[in-house]
């Protein structure tokens, strides 16, 4: 039998564009009653405001084995790496020198826009909204098809600002899901859209029940960037979960993943 667990693979910390230290997210996960967190701080193929350099990686790492030792609960050494399509090599053949449990890969540019910046909303209103969607749904498509990571993170990240198309994009979202169940890759479910203007977690729940009808296994994710975050709205995304017919999540360990119970 499979042990029910709630885990949160999605956290930020001072490493890259979250308010506190490490320990602090540790804490709160163990007051949140959260079973296993994982740290994933943002790796970008240059260093940015937002994100880490490599010559910080192994410090971070070092940081995350440290507490490991002292925690209440499992800690995961995980990152978040933004695909950026023609600049991917250098910065993978980093990361996968190090020993690492599971890596998000997460679109949040289409060329050079920061489609989920409150300093670039004013591009959103220049936009082709239907047009935006099809060239982010095509980025994420070609993630999944990179066979880079473990977890594609916040899905339907594009709707943030609540620009939402006019038209029917339910063929663009069956054939992006047929090419992540093609790519063996989980889906996060990740909470953190409930407190931006699209008020959903991404993706809602029709994608959610997308991937569900085609297999796709999934993790959970609060996008954390201050301790409080840590697991919010855990218990509205699993009861939406096992609306839509999900009985289980996966957790993973050094790249290899295992079900475990909702």
């Amino acid at each position: 039998m499979r042990i029910a667990l709630r885990i949160d693979y999605h956290i930020h910390t001072l490493f890259s564009d979250g308010m506190r230290d490490l320990s602090s997210y540790v804490d709160q996960a163990a007051k949140r009653k959260i079973d296993e967190i994982g740290f994933s701080d943002h790796m970008h193929f240059k260093k940015a405001v937002w994100s880490m350099a490599f010559s910080d990686l192994t410090s971070y790492l070092n940081r995350i084995t440290a507490l490991k030792e002292t925690s209440k609960i499992p800690i995961k050494r995980g990152l978040e790496i933004d695909f950026v399509p023609s600049r991917m090599d250098r910065l993978m053949r980093t990361v996968n020198k190090f020993n690492l449990d599971y890596l998000i890969g997460s679109v949040h540019f289409i060329g050079n826009w920061a489609i989920d910046s409150e300093d670039q909303i004013h591009r959103w209103r220049r936009k082709n909204i239907s047009h935006v969607y099809q060239r982010y749904f095509t980025l994420v498509q070609n993630m999944a098809k990179s066979g880079l990571f473990d977890i594609l993170g916040h899905l339907d990240l594009v709707k943030i600002f609540n620009f939402r198309p006019k038209n029917d994009i339910t063929n663009l979202l069956l054939e992006t899901v047929e090419i992540i169940s093609r790519s063996k890759t989980c889906v996060e479910v990740n909470t953190s859209g409930l407190r931006k203007p699209c008020r959903e977690v991404y993706p809602n729940e029709k994608l959610i029940k997308i991937c569900f009808d085609n297999g796709i296994p999934i993790t959970l994710g609060s996008d954390a960037h201050s301790p409080k975050e840590v697991g919010a709205n855990f218990d509205l995304a699993v009861n939406l979960l096992r609306k839509v017919g999900y009985v289980e999540t996966v957790r993973f360990t050094k790249r290899k993943r295992e079900f475990v119970e909702l």
